[in-house]
């Protein structure tokens, strides 16, 4: 009686352990002027590929970007009204508002968190600038520190009428920034103080095709190569990049659109396995992911294949820190779709898709 009820204990203990259990937040934004709430909250269950709400936060109706401080348990983010910090519950995911700033610029596209963390840094699609602020000792956003504002055009009349400078990202290591201006088709670096201060002049510009208008781009884990996507052309571009001196060579160029394809299109968001292997980019138009391999030896990438993206308009999408997974934010069919990847051909397969609140746009995951 006693070995049966030990038995029946043991086997009990051991079904709970091995029931998959939420192991990130996953923080989703939205932009669109019908939205609610700005941004919703998730567990996300590495295991078993599992994405399930928590909360949303209605302290912010729009958000068109995020950046996460995993140290500091920190979120940001940016919409028209200005930026926003948020205390993040370690245990619980939720955000409570710590405070709100005023731009200075205009049309707020993309925010993130200076290498030392000492500054939230904004970049601004209308006005062609980027801006850096600070963050006080419990996370919140203080003074607009330096302020920079690109001059210049390019051939497409329509889009490159002006600067429009679309993200802002710190190097993997040393006290540099890259800035990529869809308007001039260039991708600047600039040097941060420690004050919070950018250099007046770039360390590097590197300027791409007219008419490609580069949007994002994304470092290598492990590699000194960097690649950007050009919005208006589908292509990715690989570049060698250095700690001090920027970009400083082109390894190659590949398109990232489905053969055959001639419809309206924008690429729109790129990232890297965590192992450095494979590279996904986004196209909203043709509603697809193209995976490239990377090589190792000299990073230059062999697109492999083009699949459907499972939704409509992918707008960002991120790669789960396991690197088993892609979570696609599909803005115009307002679903998170949940993609496994095959760890040997670096393809992918739809698991699930998870119904969100209108205009999903940006992925951010924060470790429990």
């Amino acid at each position: 009686m006693v070995k049966s009820l030990l038995f029946l204990l043991v086997s009990i203990f051991g079904w709970f352990h091995s029931e998959s259990q939420p192991t990130h937040f996953v923080y989703v934004s939205h932009n669109l002027p019908v939205s609610e709430y700005g941004i919703s909250v998730y567990n996300w269950e590495e295991e078993s590929g599992k994405l399930t709400k928590v909360n949303q936060v209605s302290e912010v109706k729009t958000s068109s970007y995020l950046a996460v401080n995993q140290a500091d348990s920190r979120l940001y983010t940016v919409n028209k009204e200005g930026i926003q910090s948020f205390k993040i519950n370690r245990q619980t995911g939720e955000l409570t508002l710590i405070n709100a700033v005023d731009h200075m610029g205009k049309g707020p596209c993309y925010i993130s968190i200076s290498s030392d963390k000492k500054y939230v840094l904004v970049a601004y699609y209308v006005s062609g600038s980027f801006a850096s602020y600070t963050i006080d000792e419990n996370g919140g956003i203080g003074d607009g520190v330096s302020h920079i504002k690109h001059e210049g055009s390019s051939i497409n009349q329509s889009r490159q009428e002006g600067p429009h400078a679309h993200m802002i990202l710190p190097a993997p290591t040393g006290d540099l920034v890259y800035v990529t201006d869809l308007g001039t088709d260039e991708v600047k670096t600039y040097r941060l103080n420690d004050t919070g201060v950018f250099s007046k002049e770039p360390v590097s510009i590197t300027k791409v095709t007219p008419g490609f208008g580069p949007r994002h781009l994304v470092f290598h884990p492990s590699l000194p190569y960097v690649y950007v996507l050009a919005e208006l052309t589908g292509r990715v571009l690989t570049y060698v990049y250095h700690p001090e001196l920027g970009i400083t060579k082109k390894v190659g160029e590949n398109g990232i659109l489905p053969k055959g394809f001639d419809g309206f299109n924008k690429s729109a968001d790129l990232h890297i396995t965590p192992d450095g292997r494979f590279l996904y980019a986004s196209n909203r138009g043709a509603n697809t992911l193209a995976v490239g391999q990377i090589d190792q030896q000299i990073g230059g990438l062999n697109i492999i294949s083009n699949e459907s993206c499972g939704g409509d308009w992918p707008r960002a999408f991120e790669v789960d820190p396991s690197g088993k997974y892609l979570l696609v934010a599909q803005k115009r069919s307002d679903q998170i779709s949940v993609m496994k990847i095959d760890s040997i051909t670096g393809g992918y397969k739809k698991t699930s898709d998870i119904p969100v609140v209108k205009g999903p746009q940006c992925i951010k995951f924060l470790s429990r």
